[in-house]
């Protein structure tokens, strides 16, 4: 397998297939140095080589960019500093206008990848286009990683479903590998959904056209940390922004009436977390308040905001363990 030289023509925004092209790794980063030169280890043993690796530094003051600086011997990589504390999209950004190559592969600052993750992905992409993203293990520290992937909890659909399956939940994962112009075409990372910018993107991306491809075997090893933005309660706050804007954007009235749809699911979690938030604070009548929110809803949202209405504690100790089965 052979790399194209970097700066060769970006590929076209309806991302045909054909032969591997050059790699640029983009990895967004905020007080990182536990975790970012995991990841770096794993770049640099990849069978496949990218021409850059660009470390976004989202203006930390840990000495992520020092550590990131180290790793010029053996990788390409590149340090773009913000000035100041700007958010995962916008490291992206930063880390995405310093790059030429036609291919784009994401890596999140505390995941680390496989191998032959890259080569498997280009391989992949050079013959179905569009983008392609690997299946994860969802790795806790200290306690191993589970046995079910991600794509066992989010399957890819079948591609003339995917243009209303992304409204309803994020199936691509953050260890995919997109078309560079592509992502220009679409108006790149936006702002203001921090956490979930990835999604916001794929909606678009693949609202243009593009479709979502991926290899059978996990690659990437997805840390699942509590104190990431993905673990907050409010993050269900970001993905109905997410949602608000597919509803203003969306191309038609099927897609307006499922993002609705996945709207009124989004808010009715964002219910549920609160009340189990304030049970866990030994606030029942806060948490039975917000239990109400969820009614009427979905026969989950009805279960288990009437199991917290009957006895808050209870269902915490409940959904807790129902959450470690299915994760």
């Amino acid at each position: 397998m052979t790399t194209e030289p970097q700066g060769q023509p970006r590929a076209s925004a309806n991302a045909s297939p054909g032969p591997v092209s050059a790699i640029a790794v983009v990895i967004p980063a905020y007080n990182s140095a536990r975790t970012l030169g995991a990841a770096l280890a794993s770049v640099a043993a990849q069978t496949l080589t990218p021409v850059a690796v660009v470390v976004g530094d989202d203006h930390s003051d840990d000495g992520t960019a020092a550590l990131a600086a180290r790793w010029q011997g053996l990788l390409p990589v590149e340090v773009v500093r913000l000035e100041r504390n700007a958010g995962p999209a916008a490291a992206r950004r930063a880390a995405i206008a310093r790059i030429d190559a036609p291919l784009i592969a994401l890596l999140d600052a505390d995941d680390v990848w496989l191998p032959d993750h890259l080569a498997s992905l280009a391989a992949l992409h050079a013959r179905t286009g569009g983008i392609v993203c690997a299946d994860a293990l969802r790795w806790h520290p200290g306690e191993g990683v589970r046995r079910a992937t991600q794509r066992d909890h989010f399957p890819i659909p079948a591609p003339e479903h995917q243009v209303l399956d992304i409204l309803r939940h994020n199936f691509v994962s953050i260890g995919a590998l997109f078309p560079r112009a592509a992502y220009e075409d679409a108006g790149g990372f936006r702002d203001g959904v921090s956490g979930a910018e990835d999604w916001d993107l794929w909606i678009r991306l693949i609202r243009a056209g593009l479709r979502v491809h991926g290899i059978g075997a996990p690659t990437l090893l997805y840390r699942v940390d509590s104190r990431g933005l993905s673990h907050r309660t409010d993050i269900f706050d970001t993905y109905a922004r997410v949602l608000e804007r597919a509803v203003q954007e969306a191309g038609d009235d099927q897609q307006r009436a499922v993002a609705r749809e996945a709207l009124g699911w989004m808010r009715s979690q964002r219910a549920l977390g609160a009340a189990y938030g304030h049970a866990r604070a030994h606030r029942p009548w806060k948490a039975r308040r917000a239990a109400l929110a969820c009614l009427p809803g979905s026969p989950r949202f009805v279960l288990e905001a009437s199991l917290i209405l009957a006895s808050p504690s209870l269902a915490v100790r409940i959904g807790d363990a129902a959450r470690r089965r299915r994760w």
